[in-house]
């Protein structure tokens, strides 16, 4: 019950802005349960799956998703996403801890003293496909990132995808969420196939990861639609922090 719990709040605040869940669950998998690096990264993708297949699929309901973008960032994560579960095997546990602490910390701190600035202004178009985003080039270059973080620390990939989409893109808010939930889901199978090969995925946590990543989904997509930007980014800024410090807690 109490892996449920945090699957299905991670999943809840990795939906409102598109981030994916790992960032809460893969804390709480090395710091409770004692995972290894390359167990908490493939454990968390299966949530990660589940929740942006739930999360994704609302989006797509509400027409929200700017599906060229997406599927150009997942084309690019293949390859790096295979690379990042294979990496995993060979990251010692501090490191792998350091590394994640150090990029959580420097998406907080952007979060809460650039991102408000870049989406002011940003008014929602009567269709994201209208809008052009980005060129075909920079989406891919961005999946090649993506594929790393999203199987090496079982991310998912939206923590690079939401701030680049911040930084280079005119897609507001609702839709950079979105948009990042459908190419999580497009991009995090070959990652999760990789590491079931490398048998790094704990089946028996699977089911409440599942359930909590099917049910926070819609939850997290429809609060993101309700709740005003800046609201988002602040919640979302305090849960990045708080898993940062907890990682960097565990070696003080």
């Amino acid at each position: 019950m109490e892996l449920f719990g945090a699957a299905f709040v991670a999943s809840v605040l990795g939906s409102m802005v598109g981030l994916g869940g790992g960032f809460v669950l893969v804390p709480i998998l090395r710091l409770v349960l004692g995972f290894s690096p390359a167990e908490a990264a493939g454990t968390s993708l299966v949530l990660i799956v589940a929740n942006s297949a739930s999360g994704a699929f609302t989006y797509l309901l509400h027409q929200r998703v700017h599906v060229r973008l997406g599927a150009l960032i997942a084309l690019g994560a293949l390859p790096t996403s295979i690379a990042g579960a294979m990496l995993s095997l060979h990251i010692s546990p501090r490191l792998f801890d350091v590394l994640l602490a150090a990029l959580l910390i420097a998406i907080t701190f952007d979060m809460l003293w650039n991102a408000q600035r870049r989406i002011e202004g940003r008014a929602e178009a009567p269709s994201v496909l209208a809008i052009k985003g980005m060129s075909n080039r920079l989406a891919v270059s961005i999946g090649l990132a993506v594929g790393i973080f999203l199987s090496l620390f079982g991310l998912g990939g939206g923590i690079i995808v939401v701030p680049t989409f911040l930084y280079f893109s005119e897609l507001p808010l609702q839709a950079i969420s979105a948009t990042s939930q459908f190419a999580i889901l497009l991009s995090s199978p070959p990652g999760l196939i990789t590491h079931i090969l490398q048998h790094d995925v704990a089946w028996r946590d699977a089911a409440p990861l599942v359930a909590g990543g099917l049910l926070g989904g819609p939850v997290g997509a429809r609060l993101s639609l309700r709740l005003k930007s800046r609201q988002l980014l602040v919640a979302i800024a305090l849960a990045l922090g708080i898993a940062a410090l907890s990682l960097i807690w565990r070696h003080a």
